[in-house]
């Protein structure tokens, strides 16, 4: 089996490892520059997060294991939803949208587009705002424009607070999950997927992905 997970500039890298650490004995051991591992024909591939469930949907790996932030985002994108398994809690964060109290807010700057835009189209007041796609952290630039807003990941939310940012929406919380293409991945040896809790689109998605793969 070929395994996707983050590699070591992701936040979820060290969690995932810990998780991995003994199917893949000399991942710590190792090189912090290396990003291929193999153990007993089994092989894992670390990778930036982001292209976790694009490397699974290509039929590159058979799994993969990345925020379940990404793998909303990567469904709704491409209206094709991977079949997701929660993993034991990790890091717990929320993908959150945040702004100042009190704003007329026309530009939403975010690393989630497709949650974004999904998610303004099931409100009434925010459907037709501007959805500006940045990569990193957009806390500075949401609080220096004064029409501006966020969707953010927040953990501690003390970024936000730094920044002036007092007024957020959590849409989701997200923690470490197992993506496929397919339900029949199943290897107890690796990771039991038949014994994990099967998590779906939450309820703003499941109708941008347009009843697409398993989940109409």
């Amino acid at each position: 089996m070929r395994i996707a997970a983050p590699g070591p500039s992701s936040r979820l890298h060290a969690p995932v490892a810990g998780l991995l650490a003994d199917l893949f004995p000399g991942l710590a051991r190792q090189h912090s520059r290396a990003l291929w591992h193999s153990a007993a024909g089994d092989s894992l591939v670390l990778c930036r997060g982001f292209d976790v469930p694009q490397l699974v949907a290509s039929g590159f790996a058979d799994i993969g294991i990345c925020g379940y932030d990404v793998g909303v985002e990567w469904s709704l994108r491409h209206g094709r939803p991977l079949f997701m398994w929660a993993l034991p809690e990790v890091r717990t964060s929320f993908v959150t949208y945040c702004t100042v109290s009190g704003r007329e807010v026309s530009t939403i700057y975010t690393e989630y587009p497709a949650i974004t835009e999904a998610w303004t189209r099931s409100t009434s007041q925010l459907r037709d705002v501007r959805v500006v796609t940045l990569h990193g952290s957009t806390e500075g630039v949401i609080r220096s424009d004064p029409a501006g807003a966020g969707v953010l990941l927040v953990t501690s939310g003390d970024t936000l607070r730094a920044n002036g940012l007092d007024h957020d929406v959590p849409l989701l919380a997200t923690d470490v999950c197992v993506v496929s293409r397919t339900p029949d991945v199943t290897d107890p040896r690796l990771i039991d997927v038949a014994a994990l809790l099967d998590v779906g689109m939450p309820s703003f998605g499941k109708l941008a992905a347009n009843g697409a793969g398993r989940r109409g």
